[in-house]
């Protein structure tokens, strides 16, 4: 009970203007309430200039650090001029993003967290492998302590607090953005996927996904959710990744997931086995620590 009323005190907290204010730093660009269609770009070319608040390598030195001072607008302005970055590509990060999630759910942890700590090198500001790379290392520290390799065990469970908190960060950024119940008022999301990540992390389960365009011709992420048997929809702006889009190469990705669909489909045996995971697969498996 405690813990459910801190959470929705938390959320007015959240949303109440008074609170958004004091979140926000003191710059001339910045506004007391976030709108993608009249910010998106000042907060854009703002990340790009060195001499402003919002400068990128600025903000993204501070995220890294984890610094407790980063406010959600300068996190969602991280976000925002991340669409800018070489390495942005919405399908393909997409793609991997996802054979992350699936390592985790072969409980092939190691892997998993390998490759997570990988992509983050380039995909800092990643909602769902920050938030894989999280769930790898606790998976992981665990089986180090069942081993009472208890260094190890520490190393990995700070990296599950680290990697949680920059979830966390970018979490409270995409709430900040918007309260998505409304077209006209969407969820800012980096991902094309990240309204599909974020909304079990509010407590929702997904009924049905879509696609549609607001009044302001933005392109948004319609996702139907379930909440103790209420249904609300919320919507996710993608604009900016749908920008990014090489049609030919959304069909060729289209065409290799139905494949690896199909090929999942008859293996019904193999889900079952995947779920009763709970440690590393012995191939990964660290060495035991000696017999005391």
């Amino acid at each position: 009970m405690r813990f459910k009323l801190l959470i929705t005190t938390l959320l007015m907290l959240i949303f109440s203007p008074e609170y958004i204010q004091a979140q926000t730093p003191k710059d001339s660009l910045i506004q007391a309430v976030f709108s993608y269609k009249k910010d998106f770009k000042n907060i854009l070319d703002s990340t790009m200039e060195p001499g402003t608040a919002l400068y990128y390598n600025h903000l993204l030195d501070r995220f890294l650090k984890n610094d407790s001072t980063l406010s959600k607008y300068e996190t969602l302005a991280l976000m925002i001029g991340f669409t800018e970055n070489s390495y942005y590509k919405p399908l393909e990060d997409m793609e991997t993003e996802q054979e992350i999630f699936d390592l985790n759910m072969d409980g092939q942890y190691q892997e998993a967290f390998d490759q997570a700590v990988k992509y983050l090198q380039n995909h800092p500001l990643s909602l769902l492998v920050n938030r894989e790379a999280s769930f790898a290392s606790q998976k992981i520290s665990k089986f180090y302590q069942n081993q009472f390799i208890m260094d190890t065990a520490v190393m990995y469970q700070d990296s599950s607090i680290y990697f949680m908190a920059l979830n966390d960060k970018l979490m409270e950024a995409m709430i900040y953005s918007g309260k998505g119940r409304t077209p006209e008022n969407p969820i800012f999301s980096l991902g094309m996927a990240d309204g599909e990540h974020f909304i079990p992390n509010v407590g929702y389960e997904i009924e049905s996904k879509d696609t549609e365009w607001n009044r302001n011709g933005d392109f948004l992420e319609v996702i139907t959710a379930i909440d103790n048997l209420t249904t609300k929809k919320f919507y996710f702006v993608i604009q900016h990744a749908k920008l990014k889009i090489d049609d030919d190469k959304a069909d060729e990705i289209a065409e290799k997931n139905a494949k690896k669909k199909s090929k999942k489909k008859g293996s019904k045996e193999k889900q079952l086995k995947q779920k009763k995971t709970t440690a590393l697969p012995k191939e990964e498996a660290p060495p035991t620590a000696p017999a005391q």
